[in-house]
């Protein structure tokens, strides 16, 4: 590999193209702060189904980036969170008109990852305050007390950029964190996780269904979530984390389907777009902070999928970094963004998510009934279930 090149200077390089690389730069450039944008990989989004799922203050964050229009005119609109069974009679729901007042966009999202990602690719690439650089792998960091420098590899030669910030919303195996040496403790879940994605209609099969619906069951939790395009279903399985996943549809989600269409004739012929599995974790690193560094997103915390706060957390983090950079006082306010992002990262997003999936996934019946009649009783008495909808949206602790 060659020396080193003469550097490149910019006051921000934000580390990633993804949906939290992709706010954070939009954000700097609306606040006419120049930012280099360095992605690893190159300038095409995959038609991946990962997160899709976007909350009421996220939106409203998307809506200061004039991004809330194209993304409402296309994702499909969740009125009501409905929680059931496969094998019980007892459900709970809660509609999101009882956020009315309480947010300018009383409804979840949802929206798939990789679109949100385009939407913001394409803005980002209009504004002359951002530079993205495809291909550019980051090697190695150092810093003082003035500037970062970090080494990058393009095309098999080596340069240099050199910058006064540095955000690294470079994922979950982030190579600034590593480079940093940042301790990200926490576990991964013993079981994994599917995504199933079909075009099936399950409205025509499952009585009264939303677009969002959450069972518990026999063998864990099972989602179905509807996304413009296609039907998503998410679910615990048997598989462990250090097994091989069994070829082919796997057993769990037949099982699941089973009981969730009954005698339906059609009930095992689903035609599959996708069959993913993965591993959950809920970790977090030690500081959001470290020098003239910062992390945000996955680079920064992991949480479990369930109920959607990862993607929507990242995009809170975006914006409240983008806000701390474009403080005078650069020193102070990253510091206090560090603080205050970490600290929602380990007394909310993580508990919550936590709960969600432990309470989703418990597979003994009478824990189940007594779930969903816990949950029924809050959604019976409006100020409960307005507050547990304001919890579960992420309603004011996006700042």
């Amino acid at each position: 590999m060659a020396s080193p090149s003469h550097p490149v200077q910019a006051p921000v390089v934000v580390l990633g193209g993804g949906p939290v690389g992709m706010v954070t730069a939009l954000a700097l450039a609306r606040r006419d702060i120049p930012v280099i944008v360095l992605e690893r990989g190159q300038d095409e989004v995959q038609s991946e189904w990962r997160g899709s799922t976007v909350h009421p203050p996220t939106t409203e964050l998307l809506d200061e980036l004039d991004l809330a229009a194209p993304m409402l005119a296309e994702a499909v609109r969740v009125h009501r969170l409905d929680y059931r069974d496969l094998e019980l009679t007892e459900t709970a729901r809660f509609p999101y008109e009882l956020l009315e007042g309480e947010t300018r966009y009383p409804f979840r999202l949802q929206f798939e990852q990789y679109k949100l990602v385009r939407l913001l690719r394409q803005a980002v690439a209009q504004d002359p305050n951002v530079d993205i650089r495809f291909g550019h792998d980051v090697v190695g960091l150092r810093q003082d007390d003035t500037q970062v420098t970090l080494d990058v590899a393009v095309d098999g030669t080596r340069t240099a950029v050199t910058c006064s910030w540095v955000v690294a919303a470079d994922g979950a195996h982030s190579t600034a964190r590593k480079l940093l040496e940042v301790p990200f403790p926490g576990f991964t879940y013993p079981t994994m996780s599917l995504v199933v994605a079909t075009p099936f209609r399950f409205e025509d099969a499952v009585p009264d269904l939303g677009a969002v619906g959450y069972w518990s069951g026999p063998r864990g939790r099972f989602s179905l979530i509807r996304t413009p395009d296609i039907w998503r279903a998410a679910l615990s399985t048997g598989t462990g984390v250090d097994d091989e996943p069994p070829s082919g549809t796997h057993p769990d989600f037949l099982a699941a389907v089973a009981l969730l269409l009954g005698d339906r004739p059609d009930a095992g012929e689903l035609p599959l777009s996708q069959h993913q599995m993965y591993r959950s974790h809920q970790r977090l690193a030690a500081s959001f902070r470290i020098g003239r560094v910062l992390l945000a997103g996955d680079a920064a915390h992991l949480s479990s999928t369930t109920g959607g706060m990862g993607l929507n957390s990242g995009i809170h983090d975006a914006v409240a970094v983008a806000a701390a950079l474009a403080e005078p006082d650069q020193d102070a306010a990253t510091a206090a963004y560090a603080q205050r992002r970490r600290s929602i990262a380990e007394q909310f997003v993580q508990p919550t998510t936590t709960e969600n999936r432990t309470s989703a996934d418990g597979v003994e019946l009478a824990g189940r009934r007594e779930r969903l009649i816990r949950l029924r009783t809050l959604a019976e008495n409006p100020e409960d279930a307005k507050e547990y909808l304001r919890r579960v949206s992420m309603l004011g602790i996006q700042h």
